[in-house]
This record gives structure tokens, C-alpha cells and sequence, in this order.
């Protein structure tokens, strides 16, 4: 019975042969098949083919072997098409995983305000936020992970003004659009002129329209033409590590939107990385991660000028460096050189603060000076900054 059922398919199946004439593609020399009834305009991919159209696909006899055709070489403009397809379908995928990224979410109250802004954003309830605050402090990947079900898009770098106007128009349409800490970007007057037109709409209209006025038309990096004026559909979040205060451009900014800056003193960062340290990472299990954070905790206080969460990832990397070269004790070297220097003049307070022989500020301030040849206004300036330090930094009480 299987027999015959096989051999009434291939019976079958010559049958719907006989139906059907081949051709070969003139540009690929790929071979395909079309019932009679059918003429070939375009070189069908999903029979192996190159998809292109052709008015002069050749007509295979059953004696006749295909044609030995050699492919057409390609135009400048068809390779140039090529590439800019390829880097679009690159951008693409980056893109994609950005989205895709898992994101913990840490518990802290320094982001309230900041976690708001963005819901105002997200909502629609305003057109845009300013986040600025050093390098380091989760603004980044926090606004991702607020963002998450909404239908946004993302850049941290461009070369020209123009480069970012045709990014905000081709994304227009989106929910919100991020910008992260693009170099220069918060001091180009012509980018600014953008944020003044994107972030608050015209008169009674409602329309929040951008200008950008050249000579030429502009062309996207596809070719397409970009006009010179739309009207942006999504709201904007804006994330940087410093603004220009003095700017009375950048201020017209500011009036539009809300601003918060994320400053987070020490004990809080402690409660961060704490949390941090919690949540997986690779080839570093939980005890391992747990002696790294101790022994940041150990080595840092507020004299740390660059401490953030960053360090942290930086020391579980050289931690997990250290153990795969099997020098164990490695990493804290590594940490001590080049992650946790600290500002000199703090140090000194520090040690002041600390040692016992100092009973009085007059004396701490007297030996200060003394060291580090800087004012008592200094002292008392860099003193402040330690304001936040745990229990053993604070002054010995005074009899």
C-alpha cells in the first residue's frame, strides 16, 4: 500500500511538471517554474531567485541545458543601495535588542522626581523632560525601563544638526524619543532652535513644528528628500551629564519642559549597588559579588569623586578577569589603581576627621591649611561635601 501511494506522487507531481514550463532568469541564471498560462515578469525568491523584474527571462526546452550566464554587474547606484540596506538593517537589530534588553528596576528615592517626569512624558501629559546628573547614576537604563511599553526611539550620537533632523523627522511619529548625552548637543544653537519648536506648540494649534532652513533640499541617508519644516508627533526626554546654565538659549529650553537633576549621595549609592550586587551577572556568583560590593564599601567614602554604578560593573570585571587568569587577589589591585582615586584635598579632611590627636575644628582647620596650603573657606566648602559619610567619619564631640 505504500508503494503505491508513492509511486501515485511521483505521478502526480510529473503531471503538475508537464503543467508548468521553466525559465531562467537572465540577471541571476537562477531556474524557475510557471504554469503555461503564466508569463514571468520577476525572478520569484521564494523559488530561489533574485527577485528582480526582466522582460527577457529565457524559455527552457525539456532537451535544452540551462545557460551558463554570468551575473550582471552591478551599478554604482544598486551597490550604494546595497550598503545603505544593509547598515539600515543593522540599525535595525541594535535597535531591537535595546528594546529586548531585560532591565531591573532598583528601589530608590532619589529617581522619584525623575521617574515622574518621565510618566508625564510617556502619558503625554507634557512634551518633554531634561535628566541631567553625572555619569554613572542609572538615568539611562532607568528611562528605558519606564519606557518599555511604549513605542519609542533612541540615539546617543549624531554628526550634524542636520543628521539629527532627520532622525526627528523620520521617527515623528513615535510615542517618545530619547536622547542621550549627545556631545554638543545641548550647545548648538541650531539643535536648540529644534528643541524650541519640538517641545512647545504654536499659538491655539496645538502643533509642535520644526524648522530647518537650507539652501538645498536635504536628502535622508536613503536619498529621500526631507522637507524643510513638519510637525513632530512625539515628545522628547533629553538625558545629559552637565547643562550650560549661563546659556540664555538653553533657559528657553528649560521654560519648556520639566527638569530635575539625579544627585545621589553616598549611603544612597551604598543602597543601589547593594541592590545591584543582588541580580545576576555572568560568571560572577552571589558570594563573589557580595565580597566585591564589601569591598567597595570598605575602600570609598564621599571623597570618591567618580564613584557610580559603574564601578561596580567595572570591578566584577576585573573580578571575573582575575579568575579566569587564576590570580585571585588581582582585582582589588586593579580597583584600587584605577577605580576608586580619590580627590587628595578630601582625603586630607578625612584623615583630619578622623584622627583623634585634632580635638577641636580650629585645630583641624589650622593643620589643613598647614598641609595643603588652601583657605579656611575651602576647608569648611570640602568639609560639606562629606556631609553625607557614615558614622566613622564623623568629628570626635568636643569636651
Amino acid at each position: 500500500m505504500g508503494e503505491t501511494e508513492e509511486e501515485m506522487k511521483k505521478v502526480l507531481e510529473k503531471q503538475e511538471d508537464a503543467s508548468k514550463i521553466e525559465y531562467q532568469c537572465p540577471k541571476c541564471g537562477s531556474l524557475f517554474k510557471l504554469d503555461k498560462d503564466e508569463k514571468p515578469t520577476i525572478c520569484p525568491e521564494e523559488q530561489g531567485g533574485c527577485g528582480k523584474k526582466s522582460k527577457n527571462f529565457i524559455k527552457i526546452d525539456e532537451d535544452q541545458s540551462p545557460l551558463e550566464i554570468e551575473p550582471k554587474k552591478k551599478t554604482k547606484d544598486e551597490i550604494k543601495q546595497e550598503k545603505i540596506e544593509e547598515v539600515k538593517r543593522k540599525e535595525q537589530e541594535a535597535e531591537e535588542k535595546l528594546l529586548k534588553a531585560k532591565i531591573d528596576n532598583l528601589d530608590s528615592s532619589c529617581y522619584t522626581e525623575m521617574d515622574n517626569y518621565i510618566g508625564m512624558v510617556k502619558t503625554g501629559a507634557s512634551y518633554g523632560c531634561i535628566i541631567e546628573g553625572r555619569g554613572g547614576t542609572g538615568k539611562t537604563w532607568r528611562a528605558i525601563k519606564l519606557l518599555e511599553d511604549a513605542d519609542y526611539s533612541y540615539t546617543d550620537s549624531f554628526t550634524t544638526p542636520q543628521a539629527l533632523y532627520c532622525w526627528l523627522y523620520a521617527n515623528r511619529h513615535k510615542d517618545v524619543l530619547v536622547i542621550d548625552d549627545v556631545a554638543g548637543f545641548m550647545d548648538n544653537l541650531k539643535v536648540l532652535a529644534f528643541l524650541k519648536g519640538g517641545l512647545w506648540h504654536v499659538g491655539d494649534s496645538k502643533n509642535r513644528i520644526i524648522h530647518y532652513m537650507t539652501t538645498k533640499p536635504m536628502k535622508d541617508p536613503e536619498g529621500n528628500y526631507v522637507p524643510n519644516a513638519f510637525v513632530l508627533n512625539a515628545r522628547m526626554i533629553i538625558i545629559t551629564n552637565k547643562l550650560n546654565r549661563k546659556s540664555p538659549h538653553l533657559n528657553a529650553i528649560l521654560s519648556r519642559v520639566n527638569y530635575c537633576r539625579v544627585d545621589i549621595d553616598y549611603d544612597e549609592l551604598m543602597n543601589i549597588l547593594k541592590q545591584i550586587t543582588e541580580k545576576e551577572y555572568d560568571d560572577l556568583p552571589l558570594e563573589e559579588r557580595r565580597e566585591v560590593f564589601n569591598f567597595l564599601k570598605e575602600n570609598t567614602s564621599e571623597a570618591n569623586d567618580d564613584l557610580n554604578i559603574r564601578t561596580l560593573i567595572k570591578c566584577f570585571q576585573q573580578k571575573v578577569y582575575s579568575n579566569r587568569i587564576k590570580k585571585p587577589d588581582l582585582w582589588k589591585k586593579l580597583a584600587m589603581l584605577s577605580l576608586l582615586q580619590k580627590n587628595p584635598t578630601l582625603v586630607v579632611i578625612e584623615e583630619l576627621i578622623q584622627n583623634p590627636k585634632f580635638e577641636t575644628e580650629e585645630e583641624r582647620v589650622a593643620e589643613f591649611m598647614k598641609k595643603t596650603g588652601k583657605s579656611r573657606a575651602t576647608y569648611f566648602r570640602l568639609k560639606d561635601q562629606l556631609k553625607h559619610v557614615g558614622d566613622n567619619l564623623k568629628a570626635p564631640k568636643e569636651t
